[in-house]
């Protein structure tokens, strides 16, 4: 599922007037985007994406700290046993750092524009607790909903009338299934 979600993002992304690099990286650090977009007189924007999409999760977006393993009686960084808040805040915090503040998240994003001032966006899927949303979101990151991406791709509305093409077809084959549906309501 990530390489199409992956695909639909870049494909959102692009058609909002973004240029996207997907999938930059050095050696284990990798990032899902980093897209830039000229907003005229209010110059450039930079956006720092991750996206970790999931239909039915039995697991936490953010991984267990080792000291967190050890309190939870855990066996992996990906238990899914359940967590309190302070649990979830403490996950959380580690997870941004990983994916967006280290410093070697750093230096990958100054290569293409250094000094910049980047926004950290996450596109994300069901998820089993939403408390670690919450979290995410106060930790200064804006959520995106892949539901609200796959809305927008299929209504067909484009700020700067171009298509990355990478996600074309599937977005043209969701718009097929939506007007059959619509079809079918009207013969009804």
């Amino acid at each position: 599922m990530a390489l199409q979600a992956e695909t639909l993002v870049e494909e959102w992304l692009n058609k909002k007037g973004y240029f996207t690099i997907r999938g930059i990286r050095e050696k284990l650090n990798e990032i899902d985007f980093l897209a830039v977009r000229n907003n005229g007189d209010e110059g450039w924007e930079y956006i720092h994406c991750e996206v970790q999409v999931s239909v039915r999760p039995v697991a936490y977006i953010s991984k267990l700290t080792k000291s967190q393993m050890e309190k939870l009686g855990a066996k992996s960084k990906t238990s899914a046993k359940v967590r309190n808040t302070e649990s979830i805040k403490d996950s959380v915090k580690a997870w941004i750092e990983i994916k967006y503040t280290s410093d070697k998240k750093k230096k990958l994003r100054d290569t293409l524009a250094g000094g910049a001032d980047w926004q950290y966006w996450f596109v994300h899927g069901k998820v089993k607790d939403t408390r670690e949303l919450d979290c995410i979101r106060s930790e200064g990151v804006k959520l995106i909903a892949i539901k609200d991406v796959l809305q927008e791709l299929t209504q067909n509305n484009t700020e700067h009338g171009f298509s990355a093409a990478s996600a074309g077809d599937l977005v043209e084959l969701i718009n097929l299934l939506n007007a059959e549906e619509a079809l079918e309501l009207e013969e009804a």
